[in-house]
């Protein structure tokens, strides 16, 4: 081999080696690359070992097939016994879904809630909204709708009562009050200080006078009116309502001032059996069992038990003396008494006493003393317009159901009642449109009552504390990495029938498990990708293998040629040289 031709052959084994050896270096450098894939897939694998799931266990059976889930929380069911489990945010306002949450905008509820609890009106806009979403069906929410609002489900309340409602206007409820009579004249006094006890319509111009009035206390003419004694005592409620009736009960001559004693002519209309038998009829009708509404029925009764009730110190005006017995600490109940300073008829003390209860709310009285005393012939007149009463007292209810009191453009109680004069009143019953919600009888399956207080529970929860729309909610995974995160909460019933937030653990039903699925799922790609790594290693381990072996051909090569120019060089000096 000549020089050059030595020297050429050099230059392509020096190239070819360096190409080896930078390939070489290369598939090193992917070799690395494998081994940092593997260890990262090896880290991927170790930590899908500690991947758990939320289930739901309600029968503490250890069963893993039920995963936590929105549905399960939030759709009534014997796995939530029937309560809404709610998902909260920090702020504790309730996490909905879009179905959830386009109920509640067409409810009007803001997403900061209304700190308080609306009306019955504003929980059916939800219910209709739900039944428009296809949350519920039809006939659920018409049966739902039928029933009382539970304005106490999750807020220490009970379940809801299994009554259907229905509302009435004014005039319905009168008729349906009809349903009921009451002997206002059924009364007992003292026929020492009390003559006796008259019943007045001054609608129709009827009276009925209690059998055991005494002496000549029948005035059947009064105020230029000429009155029809009534063939008995007995008036139905929704006449009462609707007319005008007043209870009247007068003293024994010289005995005016015994009208606050016991048996005198407060106690005769106090002790009436018309009350008790009239508030029971209302109650029967607008008391629909529930918490609330018990609540509504007591607040008023507490109201027209002081309303109609003796205040005075019985124990005063047992003998003859001055109409001083009883001051205004004992008439503190009084809408209004008046007195002459000179001696009136008996005729003309009734009349007065008659004419005054119409404008007034609560226990009217008429003095009559000539002088301040008591002289022959000078009665005192008690008088009382049931009719006020009862509107005042079914005025008290529904204020009280109401919630939030309605107002009017002042600002003032758009309903009210108070004992005084009865334009300082405002009675529901004034207003002949409004609708009064009453029982019907029918019968509500306990399935339906359960799914009934479900919702009312979601209701005032909404209402309580706000709500936020999620429309991912609904995602099973999502919903419980959000959980595990502590991103969202669980909020649910206490035994005091009030919701408190924790974490998903405080839950007994909710239980954290290994994902043996995804576990499985990671171990299978673990397996599949660590068999690429190692085929792509395995051909990378025999490429450099042979790049080796051919690096070391051309390094034998490589010194065989030099070795080979290295002599032809000696020869040709020592040719020269010679």
């Amino acid at each position: 081999m000549g020089l050059a031709a030595g020297q050429a052959r050099l230059l392509t084994i020096t190239g070819r080696k360096s190409d080896c050896e930078y390939e070489s270096m290369r598939l090193s450098h992917q070799k690395l690359a494998l081994s940092r894939q593997l260890t990262d897939l090896s880290n991927e694998y170790q930590n899908s070992l500690d991947q758990t799931k939320l289930i739901y266990d309600y029968y503490g059976t250890g069963d893993q097939s039920n995963p936590l889930s929105y549905g399960i929380l939030m759709t009534p069911s014997t796995l939530n016994n029937y309560m809404p489990v709610l998902v909260t945010d920090p702020k504790g306002r309730a996490t909905l879904n879009s179905k959830y949450a386009a109920a509640a905008e067409a409810a009007g509820i803001p997403q900061e809630g209304l700190g308080s609890l609306p009306s019955e009106n504003t929980r059916n806009k939800f219910i209709e909204a739900l039944g428009g979403q296809g949350v519920i069906s039809d006939k659920l929410m018409n049966t739902i709708l039928g029933l009382p609002y539970n304005q106490a489900a999750g807020i220490g309340g009970g379940t809801t009562v299994a009554v259907q409602t229905k509302n009435v206007k004014y005039d319905e409820l009168a008729e349906l009050l009809n349903g009921y009579t009451v002997t206002p004249t059924d009364t007992v006094f003292n026929s020492e200080i009390t003559r006796g006890v008259n019943l007045y319509n001054t609608t129709g111009k009827e009276y009925y006078r209690n059998p055991a009035s005494s002496g000549d206390g029948k005035w059947d003419n009064l105020n230029g009116t000429q009155y029809k004694e009534a063939s008995n005592g007995q008036v139905g409620l929704g006449d009462i309502l609707t007319g005008n009736y007043v209870l009247v009960a007068y003293g024994q001559d010289e005995r005016n001032s015994a009208f606050g004693a016991t048996g005198g002519a407060i106690d005769a209309i106090v002790n009436s059996s018309a009350w008790e038998d009239m508030f029971d009829a209302v109650d029967n009708l607008l008391g629909l069992g529930d918490s609330y509404t018990k609540a509504a029925i007591e607040y008023a009764r507490s109201q027209v038990s002081y309303m109609v009730s003796n205040q005075c110190d019985t124990s005063k005006g047992t003998g003859s003396g001055k109409r001083a017995y009883f001051n205004d600490d004992d008439l503190k109940n009084f809408a209004y008494r008046t007195g002459g300073a000179e001696q009136a008829t008996d005729k003309k003390v009734v009349s007065q006493a008659l004419s005054k209860a119409d404008d007034y709310v609560g226990l009217v009285c008429r003095f009559n003393c000539g002088k301040g005393r008591d002289d022959d012939s000078n009665i005192t007149a008690i008088s009382i317009n049931m009719s006020n009463v009862l509107r005042a007292y079914i005025t008290y209810v529904e204020d009280y159901i109401n919630g939030v009191s309605k107002t009017d453009a002042s600002g003032n109680d758009l309903y009210s009642a108070s004992i005084g004069r009865k334009e300082e009143s405002s009675f529901v019953t004034s207003e002949k449109n409004y609708l009064y919600t009453i029982k019907t009888g029918a019968t509500v399956s306990s399935d339906d009552c359960a799914q009934a207080t479900f919702y009312d529970v979601l209701f005032n929860q909404i209402c309580q504390n706000g709500w936020t729309k999620n429309d991912k909610i609904d995602d099973n995974e999502y919903m419980q990495e959000m959980l595990k995160s502590g991103m969202l909460y669980i909020s649910k019933v206490n035994d005091d029938g009030y919701y408190y937030q924790g974490n998903y653990a405080t839950d007994s039903y909710i239980k954290e498990v290994s994902d043996d699925t995804k576990i499985a799922q990671a171990e299978a790609k673990y397996n599949t990708e660590k068999s690429k790594l190692n085929s792509k290693e395995e051909t990378l381990d025999l490429k450099m293998k042979n790049l080796d072996t051919e690096i070391s051909s051309l390094t034998t090569e490589y010194d065989t040629v030099k070795n080979t120019i290295a002599k032809n060089i000696e020869k040709s000096f020592k040719r020269y040289n010679a």
